[in-house]
């Protein structure tokens, strides 16, 4: 079983090789428009994981797509009317930045409709639209079949079950840090001190639990067998989740008592830690 030094060095030569091959086919090909290809590659393999890898092909495929046919809708109204040009491109600009907070599809298509209406302003013929639209589809569609056939074909096996991508040491060590300092808490405590102490490991909590949740997305779309992985993956987000649900729990006693002007009970805190788990997992 690979520890989680060498399944990053396999990908690192994964990646390595998906890019060489890309770069490769557009030097021999000599293609127009060839250079989609590297840079298809280049985008595909950004989340740079496996499984986010083979889920962004799929949104790159659909997006480019989209926008290349929206392109030819938008390519009849410019050259209709060339005063449309501006206000559409502000438009577009303005959904570019609005797109990165969407799925990277929509992002995709927003970019390749910008890039057709740049390409119509310097090439004022219909057949230099269609002949772009197709190479860039087949370049897209070539730079996607590159990263999938590494992924099915050659290096899905070397991933399976990649159970130390999860650092169970580090979650483990994690929770039990947590519940000792809340233990430290005490009423002679400033109640900001008690706050901080809480909110500190609260956001520790936070930062795992999305860590371990990008994992899982990306063992969920991964080709090779994760199915260990994934009930490890369950496991911690379970025990990290009981633990900040308790402690989210502890300082709205904090902030009630306050109100209230009462105290809290100490028992509230001084809890096993098994039971944190039990009561609190989701």
């Amino acid at each position: 079983m690979r520890t989680r030094e060498q399944l990053i060095n396999l990908r690192i030569i994964h990646v390595v090789i998906m890019l060489a091959t890309a770069l490769f086919i557009y030097q021999f090909s000599q293609w127009d428009d060839g250079l989609w290809i590297p840079i298809t590659v280049l985008a595909i393999i950004g989340p740079f994981s496996p499984g986010l890898t083979i889920n962004k092909s799929r949104q790159r495929v659909v997006g480019s797509i989209a926008g290349l046919l929206l392109s030819v809708v938008l390519w009849f109204f410019i050259h209709f009317n060339y005063t449309l040009l501006v206000p559409i491109t502000v438009i577009l600009v303005y959904w570019v930045a609005y797109s990165l907070l969407q799925n990277y599809t929509y992002f995709i298509m927003i970019v390749s409709i910008l890039l057709c209406i740049n390409f119509d302003y310097m090439n004022l013929f219909f057949n230099n639209e269609i002949i772009y639209l197709i190479n860039r589809s087949l370049c897209v569609l070539i730079g996607v079949m590159i990263c999938q056939f590494y992924e099915v074909f050659i290096f899905r096996r070397y991933y399976n079950n990649a159970i130390n991508l999860v650092e169970k040491e580090k979650y483990d060590a994690q929770i039990i840090d947590c519940w000792y300092k809340l233990q430290s808490i005490t009423n002679n405590m400033e109640l900001e001190t008690r706050l901080t102490i809480i909110n500190t490991n609260i956001s520790t909590l936070v930062i795992s639990l999305n860590e371990l949740n990008g994992l899982r997305e990306t063992c969920s779309f991964s080709y090779s067998n994760q199915l260990a992985t994934l009930a490890i993956i369950e496991l911690y987000l379970e025990k990290i989740n009981a633990m900040y649900h308790f402690m989210t729990k502890v300082a709205y006693d904090l902030l009630q008592n306050k109100i209230t002007n009462q105290v809290l009970d100490s028992d509230e805190i001084d809890v096993p830690l098994s039971n944190i788990i039990i009561e609190y997992a989701d």
